[in-house]
């Protein structure tokens, strides 16, 4: 994840304002990057290959803590269906 995955919300500089002062929370930046990515690619792939790529994106999550991001209460399968 590099740059701003909330380019949908904010412009490059909110983000980065918001992020230098702390306003941000890093870990539902994360998430909710994961959960948009993973919507881009399942026209493309399976959810499991989506999975496994998002893994390898983040090392340092399991593959099953990838997908309990992805398939949250409030994760992606209500929001890739708009």
């Amino acid at each position: 994840m590099r740059g701003n995955p909330l380019r949908d919300y904010l412009n490059d500089d909110q983000f980065q304002k918001l992020w230098e002062n702390g306003y941000l929370n890093e870990r539902a930046v994360r998430d909710r990057y994961i959960r948009d990515k993973f919507c881009q690619l399942r026209e493309q792939h399976k959810p499991k290959t989506i999975i496994v790529m998002l893994q390898q994106e983040f090392p340092y999550l399991s593959t099953e803590t990838v997908r309990k991001i992805v398939y949250s209460k409030e994760g992606v399968v209500e929001e890739c269906l708009y």
